[in-house]
């Protein structure tokens, strides 16, 4: 045995054995979980022995949906967020700072602004920007990822002008003039974003693999041990693939593939003309992602009148025809189909593409995903459950927009229900939790937090508190639902015997101390393949 872990509170994720002592591995497996006195017994002369003094541990965290590609460059980018920030001033402080230490033509990439956070929901304009960064090509990236502000330069680069027709899905906002403003809706963010990817892998060239292994050290510091990044570029895989191969990816990262611009239709993946991600032990495929619906201007719902008529609502990226010809092209090729919903309408879309696709190639687990799930009906949760489709759900949107979903909701009528991840259990949907980070904190502690609360980060609630679920649930749905499903639960997402040594120690354990306190909880060790990579 490499190295034993003694003494401890063992939360297993195992039902046969939900509770234990140590956990022993040697050469990256598991290879005990028991009593302290029986691990014990296995322990040899070089034997590392780690007295956990009462300490609870855990399975690795398992975030199967966030957008590691987006904040890889967050170290070497301006920080807008909102908050800190308060103002718009202040956000253009910061990125003049930026400009003023650029040599012109380098790309400016901000992150994290949310017009939606801002008095009068004001957002960033293109004259604002050219104001302090006239020299420089500037992108902010909204903190949904469905909305970007660039400034005059990087418009013209991405050849946008007066003239430019909006997207079939996005939309460009203009002035009064009818000149573009600087803000970029959905997929007509593309090509500027795209650009400023580009940008910075040549401008950071060989350091940028060293950037994927700083940022997999945050993840790890949150107990993170299995990453899905929910829309990788062909840019981005590029980049996964030199960190592989140097050796500087620490983690198994999943990666979902879609489109050649990060809105666009993943048609060529689904053809197959693509490879399908999977590189390396390391570097993992097999999924195909596509947004159902947008962020703006607005998901697509269905709207029930007071005199029972139904309506449908906001805006969508797909026909039912056109989505059920891209889902059974992916699910005939063997690729996992993970479809972005925010609205009744497009999980009502994606569900009637799942079907039509079994029902055109048979297969006994397709293993089919809904991301973020965020209004369902209870009919719409009882077909998922009779479909086994996994709803792939993020828990800190409780903690960061629970009262908009709940006012949404109720606009809706129709029995909308908000964030029902109880209600979902209950009638049997495997419910995966993640981060979508950075649209949401990345911590899974501050999820279960949320989610076991329901109060979210000004301290209202508990929001719909009937939905409550309890800090074990929410533990299961951070490891081994999540690991199910990225189709890892044989390797990952518990603690059993022959499964990889991932594992995090916590300085309290989430199933007995205050609800209150378990965003307070910290990450003391993170074990990847038996290695210690993360030490507090």
């Amino acid at each position: 045995m490499d190295k034993a872990l003694l003494g401890g509170n063992v939360l297993t994720m195992n039902e046969g054995a939900p509770r234990v002592e140590a956990v022993g591995f040697e050469k990256g497996k598991i290879v005990a979980a028991g009593a302290t006195a029986e691990v014990s017994k296995m322990v040899g002369s070089d034997t590392q022995v780690v007295h956990l003094a009462g300490r609870t541990v855990i399975p690795g965290f398992v975030d199967p949906h966030n957008h590691f590609s987006f904040t890889t460059f967050q170290p070497v980018s301006v920080d807008c967020s909102v908050p800190p920030h308060v103002s718009i001033n202040g956000v253009l402080d910061a990125i003049g700072a930026a400009a003023k230490s650029a040599p012109p033509g380098q790309w400016i990439w901000g992150w994290g602004f949310n017009a939606r956070a801002m008095e009068g929901h004001r957002r960033i304009t293109r004259k604002q920007l050219d104001e302090v960064a006239p020299d420089n090509p500037v992108t902010i990236e909204d903190s949904s990822v469905h909305a970007a502000y660039a400034n005059t330069a990087a418009l013209r680069l991405a050849g946008i002008d007066r003239n430019t027709p909006d997207p079939d899905h996005g939309q460009i906002l203009r002035d009064d003039n009818g000149e573009p403003d600087g803000t970029l809706w959905e997929e007509a963010l593309n090509s500027v974003y795209n650009l400023s990817l580009r940008a910075h892998l040549e401008q950071y060239g060989d350091y940028a693999v060293d950037l994927v292994r700083q940022n997999c050290q945050r993840y790890m510091a949150a107990g993170i041990t299995s990453v899905g990044d929910a829309l990788v570029l062909p840019e981005a895989a590029e980049m996964y693939r030199q960190a592989d191969t140097l050796g500087k990816l620490p983690f198994r990262m999943h990666q979902m593939l879609g489109g050649d611009g990060f809105f666009s239709a993943p048609s060529r993946v689904a053809s197959g003309d693509t490879g399908d991600g999977n590189v390396s032990d390391r570097l993992r495929g097999g999924t195909m992602k596509i947004f159902m619906d947008p962020v703006f201007p607005s998901p697509a719902l269905i709207q029930e009148h007071p005199h029972g008529d139904h309506e449908h609502i906001g805006a969508r990226y797909y026909t039912q025809e056109e989505a059920d010809i891209i889902v059974l092209a992916a699910h005939r090729r063997g690729l996992q189909v993970a479809i972005h919903c925010l609205g009744t309408w497009s999980i009502e879309q994606a569900l009637n593409a799942f079907e039509a696709a079994l029902k055109a190639h048979p297969a006994s687990e397709p293993r089919f995903r809904i991301e973020h799930y965020s209004l369902p009906t209870l009919e719409q949760i009882r077909r998922t459950a009779s479909m086994g489709v996994v709803s792939v759900m993020q828990p800190a949107f409780v903690y960061t927009g629970a009262v908009r979903g709940q006012e949404r909701a109720e606009e809706l009528g129709g029995g909308a229900l908000v964030f029902p991840f109880k209600t979902m259990l209950a009638e049997g949907v495997i419910v995966a939790a993640s981060s979508d980070f950075p649209c949401a904190p990345l911590e899974p502690l501050t999820g279960i937090y949320a989610v076991v609360t329901r109060k979210t980060r000004l301290g209202e609630g508990p929001i719909v508190p009937d939905e409550a679920v309890t800090p074990l649930e929410a533990l299961k749905m951070y490891t081994l639902n999540a690991a199910y499903a990225m189709n890892r639960e044989h390797e990952v997402g518990s603690i059993e015997t022959g499964k990889r040594a991932d594992l995090a120690v916590l300085s309290h354990d989430p199933t007995s101390v205050d609800p209150d306190f378990i965003r307070e909880i910290s990450v003391e060790q993170t074990y990847v393949d038996g290695e210690l990579l993360h030490n507090r």
